[in-house]
């Protein structure tokens, strides 16, 4: 299989790349060559059989501005429609592209997990841009024989994390006292390996052509249940204390960050079980094995 992949040096292509490369020929697109103005990679893009589109302005804004809204529809809309025209150009083409489960909301009710049935509803620029994205290259294949793959997953922690997830783990580390010892959430994660399993499979399995999948450990966990199993890896005391919820939602919007209580407090799950039944899939590691995998990496990083 001839497949083509756009942010390959992102943090999900340098886990993805590799394993692909094992049983495929695998050749990397430089999302910034991808303009009209230049036909260089149109090559590229007929050559192949089935097109990873991992590329994305992937930073969470609670700037709404039309400014922001434009620099996410630039590379997260316009270039996957860009891409997905050129291809639809060829024969029994495939397209997977990396999609992600805040297009339907920035939280859910715990233990009532997102669908993939479910519609739309993003919150900011970047899930807008994201949604956007998802009904045109699903408009396109309705009028070509181009197949699509979405693939919606929550957070993606694993060796390379940045962000909140490196946050977190940088407080157990430092034994920080954390004021979440009884979140009573329920969060949907992936681990990179288990993303990569999932994509893996999309790319050979024709079950998952004109789909929506949704994807995650299989295993929900509160942010105290996270930060307690990070602490037994990490081997590290568990320095969690309880505080009232609504004191800790004041906090954050006393400081002009009211995601963060969201984030760490409020729920946000995904339902995979559709995409276990339909592709024969279940994520191939458990989530302590992720995460012994992310604190090796950390580890090795923070000497």
């Amino acid at each position: 299989m001839k497949i083509l992949v756009t942010g390959a040096t992102g943090f999900i292509g340098t886990q993805m790349v590799p394993k692909l490369k094992q049983s495929h020929d695998v050749q990397i697109l430089d999302a910034r060559q991808v303009s009209d103005a230049n036909s260089k990679w149109h090559q590229a893009v007929d050559e192949c059989d089935v097109l990873v589109h991992l590329a994305a302005r992937a930073h969470v804004t609670s700037d709404g501005s039309n400014s922001q809204h434009d620099l996410y529809r630039t590379t997260n809309s316009l270039l996957t429609t860009q891409l997905s025209n050129r291809l639809s150009l060829g024969n029994n083409k495939h397209f997977i592209f990396m999609s992600t489960a805040k297009v339907l909301g920035g939280s859910t009710k715990k233990d009532e997990p997102f669908r993939n049935t479910d519609p739309l509803k993003a919150t900011d620029p970047y899930s807008s841009s994201k949604g956007e994205a998802e009904q045109e290259l699903q408009n396109l294949c309705g009028r070509t024989s181009l197949k699509y793959t979405i693939i919606r997953p929550p957070l993606v922690y694993g060796p390379g994390v940045k962000a909140n997830f490196l946050s977190m783990m940088k407080w157990v580390n430092d034994q920080r006292i954390l004021p979440l010892a009884n979140t009573q959430n329920l969060r949907s994660f992936v681990g990179i390996r288990n993303l990569v399993s999932l994509i893996e499979t999309c790319v050979t399995n024709s079950s998952a052509q004109n789909q929506i999948l949704h994807v995650s450990d299989n295993h929900d966990l509160s942010t105290t249940e996270l930060l307690k199993i990070l602490a037994e890896v990490m081997g590290k005391k568990s320095r969690l204390v309880s505080f009232p919820r609504l004191v800790l939602r004041m906090a954050s919007q006393a400081i002009g960050k009211p995601r963060i209580y969201e984030q760490l407090c409020g729920s946000f799950q995904v339902d995979i079980s559709r995409t276990c039944e339909l592709l024969k899939w279940s994520p191939p590691f458990t989530v302590k094995q992720e995460l012994e995998q992310t604190v090796t990496w950390f580890n090795s990083k923070s000497k």
